[in-house]
């Protein structure tokens, strides 16, 4: 096959080393194995024949070692080069080699993406100020330093694709004079720097056909450029975890008819929140922890299909319109009043109302939303009971509703499960419209991205607030009813919620005893029924629950002994305490290193029970008889004159005795 000219073997499973053979094909022009399983090195011999090769794309396999850039030294008609994501510890791309050379092909399209580039000194390639023809360059999460390299924007003035996320770039982010256009760039991701300062006021005019522009996790202040309003292809601007203040302003939105995501997240933005009527793409609305004010008007309703609309902790008031068609809200953080409005049966949907002072009871409107996946409404002033249509929910993985006024019973029914895979969502699912079918398949991927990097969802687990962030679709499921008013027993039915990792039930008015159903939650991670009236034993049989590394009954009245295998061996002091009539042991707590000791049976525990003295209540009693027969002294002394003389002759004979010899050195 000397002949071959287009090697292309992109996305396969190949495994190995490359094979010295490949040196022969010196008429290849493109050799493509990206998306593979390769290994091994990648020696000079390999390459520096193929002087014919335009493109040489390696990316996404595990090859291990330095890659140097006189590697290519021969490669003059090379044009596109990608390195980037290899599955390996150890790979390395070094581009400053000793002694320089300067580079005899002109890129057009670069990867270096995550390939620890010129580590340990971070710095960036020096062949790239004598290439001005690139059209696509990824630099991405290298950690590379020094100042933010807007010659690189200079010199290739048809760059449509810019990725420089993830590093530790310093300085402002000034790069053009007031007469420099870059009409081709297209895509610019920044975000993930140490840069500051201020957007270019005339980045719109700067970059009049951007589609995506990300800034995200920089040191950005001052005000939003009016200018991004002249970008009018932006379909996605990502502003969020920055300082910028101020309005945002109208122009913005009336500029960018095409934006269908705008992350504003964790800024100082104040004001009250913009019309968004002309927006009729926009899905995704993040708005979460800035200073924004006023209420949410009727400007919100229309045909609009929002995905995600997040405006938790702002200054937000009064009442929400009626007329809303919700799919995703999060208004957590607000000073609402009034009812949630009615929402639709939209399919992606993840309600969190957390953290504001919403009060009266929960809406039906959201029991109407079978696909609801998290419901969040944890830190209001709810009140009323969990009604059975809570059950409707049939695709809910997260439920909290903790620090409420919620009373009543437990629902039964209730059924928190995995999903089903994000690409089956839209399917058989009727009265979908084909545009929103567009727009899900479209968005998942997005979806992703900003549950991975954006959605933090607090629980209280492990018996203090836990922040979970990451992709939890699939991954995690919860119950937190915790910090409420709710009475009555522990239905047994939460035993069957087999996929829930975390039970959080703690700080109500529960009664009853431990259900026993509870060892069917082979997944549950963390149980805190603590501060509850709970009484009973703990069941043996919650022993074969292997994944618990969290469990707390404190603060009950629960009796017996507790269980001391498996998992319960680690268990501290901390998990029972509270409990007059609950005893334990501590075989090999505060140590999980150590093997479960063998299973016993259950008469044998029953035995052991009953011979064991229960310490607490020990203590307790002897504090009450102490009490008792220290006031019974003294009432016979106050009532009896005849003992009372008697007690204070025995006092005086006894300090004679102990002081005497020092009282007669003091005195004489």
């Amino acid at each position: 096959m000397k002949q071959l000219e287009v090697l292309d073997l992109d996305g396969n499973s190949f495994e190995g080393s490359l094979d010295a053979c490949v040196a022969n094909l010196t008429l290849l022009r493109v050799l493509d194995l990206t998306g593979n399983m390769l290994n091994g090195s990648i020696s000079a011999p390999l390459i520096y024949r193929l002087t014919l090769l335009e493109t040489l794309s390696l990316s996404g396999n595990s090859f291990e070692g330095i890659f140097s850039l006189n590697m290519l030294a021969n490669l003059s008609k090379l044009i596109v080069l990608e390195l980037g994501e290899m599955d390996s510890e150890t790979f390395q791309v070094q581009t400053e080699t000793s002694p320089c050379w300067n580079a005899s092909f002109q890129l057009q399209e670069l990867d270096f993406a995550s390939c620890e580039l010129n580590s340990p000194a971070k710095t960036l390639p020096s062949f790239l100020s004598f290439q001005t023809s690139l059209e696509s360059v990824d630099l991405s999460d290298n950690n590379l330093v020094g100042s933010f390299p807007s010659w690189l924007l200079l010199k290739n003035p048809r760059l449509k694709n810019v990725v420089l996320s993830g590093n530790s770039f310093t300085g402002s982010f000034e790069p053009f004079d007031h007469h420099h256009h870059t009409d081709q760039l297209e895509y610019l991701d920044i975000s993930y720097n140490k840069i500051q300062g201020e957007l270019p006021r005339n980045i719109g005019v700067f970059f009049p056909n951007l589609s995506y522009l990300g800034v995200s996790n920089n040191k950005f202040g001052s005000h939003i450029p009016e200018s991004i309003g002249e970008m009018a292809n932006l379909e996605a601007l990502s502003l969020e975890n920055n300082n910028f203040s101020g309005n945002l302003h109208e122009h913005i939105l009336n500029g960018c008819l095409s934006l269908t995501n705008l992350f504003l997240d964790n800024n100082q933005l104040n004001g009250t929140l913009p019309s968004f009527t002309k927006l009729p793409n926009l899905s995704f609305l993040t708005a979460s922890r800035n200073n924004f004010q006023g209420s949410i008007t009727k400007e919100f309703c229309g045909p609009r299909f929002f995905m995600i609309l997040d405006l938790s902790f702002n200054n937000l008031s009064g009442t929400l319109p009626s007329c809303l068609n919700m799919s995703t809200l999060n208004l957590q953080g607000n000073g609402f009043t009034g009812k949630i409005p009615e929402a639709s049966t939209n399919l992606w949907v993840m309600i969190n109302l957390s953290g504001n002072k919403f009060t009266g009871t929960i809406p039906e409107s959201i029991y109407n939303l079978p696909h609801l996946w998290y419901l969040l409404l944890a830190g209001n002033d709810l009140q009323g009971q969990i009604p059975n249509q809570i059950c409707q929910l049939k695709n809910l993985q997260l439920l909290d509703l903790t620090h409420n006024n919620l009373s009543g019973f437990i629902p039964s029914c209730l059924n928190i499960q995995i999903s089903e895979e994000i690409d089956g969502m839209t399917e058989s699912i009727p009265g979908v419209s084909s545009r929103i079918v567009h727009i899900l398949s479209m968005m998942q991927q997005i979806i992703i991205i900003y549950i991975q990097h954006l959605q933090k969802v607090q629980l209280t687990m492990k018996a203090s607030p836990l922040q979970y962030q990451g992709y939890i679709l699939g991954d995690m499921s919860a119950l937190d009813l915790s910090c409420n008013h709710l009475s009555g027993e522990i239905p047994n039915q939460i035993g069957d919620l087999f996929d829930l990792h975390s039970l959080n039930l703690s700080n109500n008015h529960l009664n009853g005893s431990i259900p026993k159903s509870f060892k069917n939650l082979q997944a549950i991670e963390s149980l805190d029924l603590s501060n509850n009236r709970l009484s009973g034993q703990i069941p043996l049989e919650l022993q074969d629950l292997n994944s618990l590394s969290v469990f707390n009954v404190s603060y009950n009245n629960l009796s017996g002994r507790a269980p001391e295998q498996g998992q319960f061996g680690t268990f501290g002091d901390s998990s029972y305490k509270g409990n007059p009539f609950l005893s334990w042991g501590i075989s090999n707590r505060g140590n999980a290193a150590l093997p479960p000791p063998t299973p016993v049976q259950l008469d044998e525990v029953n035995k052991d029970d009953s011979a064991i003295i229960d310490f607490t209540s020990f203590c307790w009693s002897f504090a009450a008889t102490s009490v008792t027969v220290l006031l019974a002294l003294l009432t016979i002394l106050w009532t009896n004159p005849h003992w009372r003389g008697a007690w204070f002759y025995f006092i005086e004979g006894l300090l004679l005795r102990c002081f005497g010899k020092f009282l007669e050195d003091a005195f004489y």
